[in-house]
């Protein structure tokens, strides 16, 4: 330990700070000699008045300033597309489709039209060209993202059905729109562009299937385990390839000057493609297996792979192909190990989601005058696009599943899902309007087409299960717990480490010998906007522990993962979807013995009490923490349809010592689960009686014993698990700090 040297290091500090003062006064006093005179300011009398002219002339030359118009217009941007995406996800809409729509409406279609002064001010038209480069970077970025979550292994495992029905997919709508754009040609592109690039934008723009957007649709539905889910994933994912390989040879057609140099760049394209999969692809494939975790991978590392993406952007661009689609291809032959694709995730995506996403969908809006669709013909023309964009992309998608085996069911799904357009549509449409090839009538009939189909996509799936639900036979009521043995039980855990515990738990109150439940755990991500990579490596780490926990238990399990806001919704609509006859979860952060957690529950009653209930709320609600903090115990206590079982978990293993207590006689129906927890860890039992219950016909087995009390005074020492009925807990333990404190591991029932 260093000796204490009192006020010494003071004095120091004191006199080293004086020095330092007196030596910058006299050095600008010798130095203001050195100032030509006419540098020198024109003195005068300052006065407060004049002082905060000059702070106010400041601040107007920094608000007009390059730098401070473009971060008020950042702030804006975020801020509108924050809420309009929280305004369709309360809609059941992708926030995606919010963000969007917040584009169009800080655009000239609305924004400008409301406030024409105020959007010239905001959005000066020499502001506009910094917004746009923002955004075409976070769009290189975001297609790298995109390249990175299509997986060719995916997509080789059902590699039949996914070209046919995606090709199809495309191919279709593609057709059926070469007639329109025949029809539309002259009258609102023939003075821009040849007809060629016209049609052939026309067509890929009613291809496209948004893949980003329909994982989040197909995460949200729960399908991304299911044979649909993947065949949806692996048919999009194949289907977004083919359309950028399909937009890439269309933009060197457009951009070429004769047949022959289409010729050349096409024949680039192939040796580029060759030079990313040949060698680029296996170079990396080494470095996903070596570079698996955040501790190893390096900043050189990551370094290397921006040159890259930078490198591959410019050569597609002097191809020819745009940067974005060499942006795309350096992500899909990046490694396909989930660690490795995770953690670059991790360093891309949320900058270009949340940052520079915005902007283009502001910089899209800014183009999109909906005013152009101002005539019954440009509304019939929208309805037209529309009608062949949904005819032939689910009727193509369909027709295509049916012919590759899949049921009438799933391909109506599958139709439904591909209908999807979303952002990917919009990156085509700039591309085109940015090279002059789509009209502003058009791009704005085209945006508009795209919200549309899109925010049909949730509703169209609805209406599908709804229509599927009729014909299935109803439910059967959910059973009352009649026998342990065989029962059919929901566990829902959050941290991997927990799920262990609970199905300890769970193996040891119901298991009666080598009889075991029947148990389904169920993990719950509340990120709705998470892509495929992050819920499958989320998969894999939460439920690591858990299966290795009933692998050594000799325990049967299914597993469950669901995409959802909220996890007492999710987990109540899967117990009245399925007839489950128990609920085991966790106790929560309230009462967790994890520090952090304990120190968060602190933290948490102390601003309560400060700030008040409903600011405490809200503040949390926008740090998207309040769904983490809240205490679950009593929402599925009384909303579930079965009984549940809450454990409150102090290191819970296998206990020897077991207290159980029966207030009532309904409390008796405790004495089962008690004594199976006693029978399958060699325990002993010690059942706490108030002296209300009637002691007819309880006796005590063998290890057991009957204690008879008026009041719960402490918990014995030795005692390494409580087991209480949930009424009691309640009245006698939720409410008594000095309790809660020396409990040791509890379980709490209510039994229905």
């Amino acid at each position: 330990m260093p000796k204490e040297r009192g006020v010494l290091p003071y004095v120091f500090y004191i006199v080293i700070l004086l020095a330092s003062v007196a030596a910058l006064w006299g050095t600008l006093q010798l130095g203001e000699a050195l100032t030509p005179t006419a540098l020198r300011p024109t003195e005068e009398v300052a006065t407060l008045s004049s002082a905060f002219g000059d702070f106010s002339t400041s601040v107007r030359h920094h608000v007009h300033s390059t730098i401070g118009v473009l971060l008020l217009q950042i702030l804006i941007i975020l801020l509108a597309a924050r809420l309009m995406g929280w305004v369709f996800r309360k809609m059941r809409q992708p926030a995606v489709i919010g963000e969007i729509v917040a584009g169009i409406l800080l655009g000239p279609s609305l924004f400008g039209h409301v406030s024409p002064e105020l959007f010239g001010a905001l959005f000066p038209t020499e502001s506009l060209p910094n917004i746009q480069l923002l955004s075409n970077f976070g769009l290189i970025l975001f297609m790298f993202a995109i390249g990175m979550e299509l997986r060719l292994g995916d997509i080789r495992r059902q590699l039949k059905s996914s070209l046919i029905i995606s090709h199809a997919g495309i191919f279709i709508p593609f057709a059926l729109s070469l007639p329109l754009s025949y029809a539309i040609y002259t009258e609102y592109a023939s003075s821009l562009t040849n007809f060629t690039p016209f049609a052939l934008f026309i067509g890929i723009s009613m291809s496209i299937t948004a893949f980003p957007v329909l994982a989040r649709i197909i995460q949200e539905n729960h399908l991304q385990r299911t044979h649909l889910g993947k065949l949806s994933l692996s048919t999009a994912a194949a289907g977004d390839i083919t359309a950028w390989l399909m937009l890439a040879a269309i933009i060197a057609i457009s951009q070429s000057g004769s047949i022959l140099s289409t010729g050349y760049n096409l024949l680039f394209l192939i040796a580029y493609l060759l030079v990313m999969f040949g060698i680029i692809r296996p170079l990396f494939r080494v470095a996903g297996k070596v570079y698996n975790n955040t501790e190893v991978i390096s900043h050189g590392m990551v370094g290397v792979i921006f040159i890259l993406l930078l490198l591959s952007s410019y050569i597609t661009e002097l191809l020819s192909m745009h940067a974005l689609f060499g942006a795309f291809m350096l992500g899909l032959v990046m490694p396909e190990d989930l660690s490795f694709r995770k953690i670059l995730t991790d360093k891309i995506e949320d900058v270009s989601l949340m940052l520079f996403l915005p902007l283009f969908f502001v910089s899209s809006g800014l183009q999109t005058e909906l005013g152009l669709i101002d005539s019954p013909a440009t509304w019939a023309l929208l309805g037209l696009f529309t009608l062949v964009a949904v005819i032939g992309k689910v009727g193509g998608t369909y027709v295509s599943a049916r012919f590759s085996g899949e049921s009438p069911k799933s391909s109506i799904y599958l139709g439904a899902f591909m209908n999807t357009r979303g952002l990917m549509e919009l990156v085509v449409l700039g591309i085109g309007y940015e090279m002059k090839i789509l009209p502003p009538t058009i791009y704005a009939v085209l945006v508009l087409m795209t919200v549309i189909t899109t925010v049909m996509t949730m509703p169209m799936v609805h209406l599908i299960n709804v229509f599927i639900r009729m014909k299935e036979r109803k439910r059967d009521r959910i059973e009352s717990i009649d026998k342990q043995a065989g029962a059919k039980v929901l566990l829902s855990f959050g941290r991997p480490s927990s799920g262990a515990t609970l199905l300890h738990l769970t193996n040891q109150l119901l298991r009666r010998g080598g009889a075991h439940p029947n148990v389904t755990a169920l993990h719950i991500t509340t990120d709705k906007d998470i892509n495929p990579i992050e819920a499958d490596k989320f998969y894999q780490d939460s439920f690591r522990p858990i299966l290795r926990a009933a692998e050594e238990l000799e325990q049967p399990l299914e597993t469950d993962y669901i995409v959802a806001d909220e996890v007492e919704s999710a987990v109540l609509n899967k117990l009245t979807s399925e007839r489950y006859n128990l609920l085991i979860v966790g106790a929560g952060v309230r009462l967790s013995s994890d520090e952090d957690d304990r120190e968060a529950s602190s933290m948490r009653q102390q601003m309560s009490r400060f700030m008040g209930s409903l600011p405490m709320r809200t503040t949390e609600s926008l740090l998207s923490i309040h769904s983490m903090l809240r205490d679950k115990m009593a929402f599925f206590v009384h909303r579930a349809p079965c009984s549940v079982g809450i454990l409150l978990s102090r290191s819970f293993d296998s206990p020897k010592h077991i207290l159980v207590y029966v207030r009532s006689a309904s409390d008796l129906r405790l004495l089962p689960y008690a004594r199976t927890m006693a029978e399958n860890n060699q325990a002993t039992l010690r059942i706490v009686l108030s002296t209300g219950v009637a002691r007819e016909g309880l006796n005590s087995h063998s290890g057991e014993e009957i204690i008879v009390t008026d009041k719960l005074c402490s918990v014995p020492t030795e005692c390494d698990l409580v087991v209480v009925s949930y009424t009691y807990w309640q009245e006698s333990f939720d409410t008594c700090e000095e309790l809660l404190a020396q409990l040791p591991s509890t379980l709490i029932l209510n039994l229905k």
